[in-house]
């Protein structure tokens, strides 16, 4: 890209250019930024970061040790008791010492007993919101420290070991309430539950801390164990045998081996002292040790019941201060999976030993198998008091803050959200060395470096430059220091950048396009040397870094030669004039560059309005730039598709949808073949099914027909005749003229008896005879002279001309203007299936007519086969389809029970006034809400509809809030057998 002035730049903008560059150390030895930021280790210990979320480079940030008082106590990990947190965000947690589980309401934030655990005599439940439905009648079993909530609503609590059984553990339904239901171990198969994680899918994950080992439930609880069977063992007899009459069945457990999903892994790493575990999305295991070999908690990944890979957390070192680094270890406490979105690594929060910070990584997997990421955030906590770590958000949706974890733990007297503190420390200081940029041109005078980005006040960035004829030369250069950049007041040089973040300057904040002119870089290629330094509290963001070259020379353009002829006067006005060319150019180029205004990526936002009149447009007020920038894009797409479910679907996305991709306006479109996003429903796709039409030929030969639930044609004519004479007859109708032959029209006698037998044999009630007929029947009224015209609508075109003159007059003066359109489409319908009104089809079929045009509706049943499967079509599909035609209903998407009303109502109002915009004139329109979720009788599955995990779905269950919340929407109260939907659970 160049200026008006033929000067061009090159260009450092994205992490692919700057790790192109060279990191300086204090010992001077260059070191690759590509090297460093390929690996988390490499790219914690260099002092430059890219920040991927404001696309800056700048100084690396270094994590605070919080250093605990001298009077802190460390926390016990023998004296850790569990904790967990539903959906829902309460709160649950083991109390004195593991006789009584307590809980906390999200909603009231009171806390109270939820359960006894059975561990002392006498122990009451304290009223509040958690109050026990019946407590359990069980023998004294002291609980253990594990805990957790699965995604079926279980609260799970590890039930330690008697003196003569294993260990159990003590489940408690949420959702239903009652009593809990103990699942106990055979005392052979030695259990002492340490800690519990939920799995993603339902179930549990189980450590034994004391066996070295991993148990796996399933969503059921049914145990997944592998046995290990001796190779003599088929010597041995059967464990169940048959009885004899009479005897009672016994079953007794007396030598059975088994071993639990997975055992723990102890090598020259670790692996001795496991502490807790979580479950990943994959369902893949991980074990934190509290110390490995190293001394540093050790993270082990176990998948399928194998050791994957292991990962100690010293290189947490990389990112703490170096202050701070010496004496430190990070001993393991509890660890706690941090929700993510879906698309990005899962993260693991990692409570140390001194119980006062938390420090979280990002979990990379691939070669090697498994990697900690560890992350800069301070996260310390406030009198820990020693439970696990909670998941007190369900996911990363929820999350409001960026600094919040969604995490939360016990201390200063109630259960805190982990957040993470914005105490940031910066690396003092640190050099980069571009690589070498080429100009192009021999000889080259250099002319100006211009840098976007931020140096906040008490922060500085040094620039210096060299500049040789070859890249080999450079190497053997000094650096020249260039002057002080300089922010410029009136944001970026480039016309196109003049509402975009770079441009925006705050001299207040540093924010800006910072300038300097260079003094004495000549040379075709030039390398820089940026030092950035901060305060500690604060660093530089470079975003994007432009050199300019060749120097466009007022005094060579523009000035006598013997302003030249001394070399001093002549550098010190060139690089005066520069100056003035700075200014100058940054005009011509906003003028040159006037196109930009007229494309829509670069147009500022204030003139949006103004650029789209010039195809037509009109914004609503509630459209934001983004949205108008669509619009203007797209508007020859839109125009062409206009009036079409196409483009109402596409105007409705383009104001409402979060992303909208240029392939939405080809067709096909396959997004409509989704069950999620916006969507047009055309009423005539929702009809009921009609009964089944013949697809083999019809003849007027005798034929054998099978009687079905419903009459079809190949019943002919006389099989729907004797099904309306037994409905007659069946209905108490002996009335002879009531009990005339079935007609299309409506008869005056039993009117309810043929609307009911309609609806039951055809699927519709016709209607388009019985209105031509009554105009028939007024028109012959009106007449003095019928001309010999009967009653009945005729079945041919009459023979005598003086009654084709009274019919074509009441075809043409005798309908209303409804009932002609109406009749147009009976006609119509008779001039696609046959073309011309003299084919012998149509004759056989219809009679000889001049036309289509005055054919009429039968007004009694046809008795030739293809008639009457002409009038069975018209009737049940086309006449089915024209009530609902033109009537459709635009569907947006929501959440279920969960979403806002207030934000629907105000969605559904802006696509209101959208499609009203876009929608042909004759439709009609209603705008819902629909669920992506299986509704009975109001689905079609792949397109509107999902099916859900069971009836413990989360989205199915909300909190009621009184007030807000929906009876039908929200559950308040369980029985304990719940109907068939409960899932059972296998112990």
């Amino acid at each position: 890209m160049k200026d008006a002035n033929g000067s061009r730049f090159e260009l450092l903008l994205g992490q692919a250019d700057w790790s192109r560059c060279t990191q300086v150390g204090e010992d001077g030895v260059a070191r690759p930024l590509a090297e460093g930021w390929a690996t988390p280790a490499g790219r914690d210990r260099l002092p430059l970061a890219f920040d991927a979320d404001t696309a800056s480079l700048s100084l690396s940030r270094r994590i605070s040790r919080f250093r605990a008082a001298a009077a802190d106590t460390p926390p016990d990990p023998t004296q850790r008791l569990g904790a967990a947190a539903d959906t829902f965000g309460n709160t649950y947690s083991i109390g004195a010492g593991g006789t009584r589980i307590d809980a906390m309401s999200d909603g009231s934030r009171e806390a109270s007993t939820y359960a006894p655990a059975g561990g002392a005599e006498g122990v009451a439940c304290a009223s509040g919101p958690f109050t026990p439905a019946a407590a359990s009648q069980q023998a004294p079993r002291r609980l253990l420290r594990a805990m957790a909530v699965t995604t079926e609503h279980y609260l799970v609590a590890g039930v330690s070991p008697g003196a003569a059984r294993s260990g159990g553990l003590r489940v408690f339904d949420l959702m239903a309430g009652g009593p809990s239901l103990d699942l106990a171990w055979p005392a052979v198969w030695p259990f002492a539950p340490y800690d519990l994680a939920a799995r993603p899918g339902g179930g549990l994950a189980v450590l034994d801390r004391t066996h070295g080992s991993v148990w796996m439930l399933d969503r059921r609880f049914g145990m997944q164990a592998m046995f290990v069977v001796e190779a003599d063992d088929a010597s041995h007899p059967d464990d169940f045998l048959p009885t004899a009459p009479g005897d009672a069945p016994a079953f007794e457990v007396t030598d059975v081996t088994a071993r639990p999903w997975f055992n723990l892994v102890v090598d020259a790493d670790g692996g001795g002292d496991p502490v807790a575990l979580e479950v990943l999305n994959d369902d893949a295991v991980l074990v934190m040790d509290a110390a490995g070999a190293d001394g540093f908690a050790l993270v082990s990944l176990y998948v399928a019941g194998a050791l994957a890979g292991r990962a100690s957390t010293r290189i947490v070192l990389d990112v703490l201060d170096e202050s701070d680094r010496p004496g430190f270890v990070l001993r393991g406490y509890d660890c706690a999976l941090a929700p993510r979105p879906a698309d990005q690594p899962q993260r693991l929060v990692i409570a140390s030993g001194e119980g006062n910070q938390c420090f979280a990584f990002d979990l990379l997997r691939g070669s090697p198998a498994l990697t900690l990421d560890p992350l800069d955030n301070f996260l310390p906590m406030r009198r820990f008091g020693g439970q696990r770590l909670v998941r007190r958000i369900g996911d990363a949706a929820g999350i409001q803050v960026a600094q919040d974890t969604g995490l939360g733990y016990n201390g200063a007297g109630g259960w805190l959200p982990l957040v993470a503190q914005i105490r940031p420390r910066f690396v003092l200081s640190a050099a980069l060395l571009t690589f070498a940029l080429d100009s192009g041109v021999t000889d080259c005078t250099w002319h100006r470096i211009v840098v976007d980005g931020c140096i906040p006040p008490g922060c500085s960035l040094r620039i210096e430059t060299r500049a040789a004829e070859t890249v080999e030369a450079l190497a053997d250069l000094h650096f020249t220091a260039e002057p002080k950049p300089m922010l410029r007041p009136d944001g970026a040089e480039l016309p196109w950048l003049l509402d975009g973040p770079s441009a925006r300057t705050d001299p207040a904040a540093g924010r800006g396009s910072w300038e300097v002119l260079c003094q004495r870089a000549r040379g075709r290629y030039m390398q820089i040397r940026l030092t950035l330094a901060g305060d500690e509290l604060a660093t530089p963001k470079l975003v994007a870094l432009r050199a300019w070259s060749p120097r466009f020379s007022y005094s060579r353009e523009y000035l006598p030669a013997v302003y030249r002829e001394d070399e001093d006067s002549a550098d010190f006005l060139e690089r005066f004039l520069a100056n003035f060319e700075g200014i100058f150019t940054a005009l011509e180029d906003r003028i040159a560059a006037a196109a930009a205004l007229f494309d829509v990526r670069t147009a500022p936002d204030d003139t949006l309005d103004w650029l789209a009149g010039w195809v037509g447009l009109v914004f609503d007020p509630a459209l934001d730039a983004a949205r108008k920038r669509l619009l203007i894009r797209f508007a020859m797409p839109l125009y062409a598709y206009r009036g079409t479910t196409q483009g109402l679907r596409l105007a409705a996305e383009l104001v409402l949808s979060s992303c909208v991709s240029p392939r939405e306006f080809a067709l096909p479109n396959g997004s409509q073949d989704q069950p999620y996003g916006i969507r047009i429903l055309e009423r005539f796709l929702t009809r009921d099914p009609a009964q089944a039409l013949p697809v083999e030929p019809l003849t007027d030969t005798p034929r054998w027909t099978a009687s079905a639930a419903r009459w079809s044609p190949s019943e002919a004519a006389e099989g729907l005749q004797r099904r309306y004479a037994q409905a007659l007859a069946a209905s108490g109708v002996t009335d002879e003229a009531a009990a005339a032959p079935f007609r299309p029209v409506r008869p005056a006698k039993s009117p309810d008896v043929w609307s009911a037998f309609c609806a039951r044999e055809l699927g519709v009630v016709p209607q388009l005879a019985g209105a031509l007929d009554a105009s028939w029947q007024a028109y012959l009224a009106s007449l003095s002279d019928t001309r010999g015209m009967g009653q009945d609508l005729p079945l041919v075109c009459p023979a005598a001309s003086a009654q084709q003159v009274v019919w074509q007059d009441f075809m043409a003066r005798g309908l209303a203007p409804d009932l002609r359109r109406w009749l147009g489409r009976w006609q119509a319908f008779l001039a696609r299936r046959y073309q011309r009104a003299d084919d012998p089809a149509f004759v056989a079929a219809w009679g000889r007519w001049p036309s289509f045009d005055l054919v009429p509706a039968p007004d009694r049943l046809p008795a030739n086969a293809h008639a009457l499967l002409d009038w069975t079509l018209f009737e049940t599909r086309l006449e089915a389809m024209a009530r609902t035609a033109h009537r459709f209903s635009l569907l947006l998407p929501a959440s279920g029970p969960l979403a806002d009303a207030t934000a629907l109502a105000r969605q559904a109002g802006f696509a209101r006034r959208v499609v009203d915009l876009e929608k042909p004139a004759h439709t009609a329109f209603d705008v819902r809400s629909y669920w992506a979720m299986f509704r009975v009788g109001q689905t079609r599955l792949g397109r509107d509809s999902l099916l859900g995990v069971g009836s413990r779905a989360p989205e199915l269950a909300p909190q009621l809030v009184i007030g807000t919340g929906r009876v039908g929407a929200s559950r308040v109260a369980f029985e304990r057998h719940a109907p068939g939907d409960r899932l059972l659970l296998t112990c």
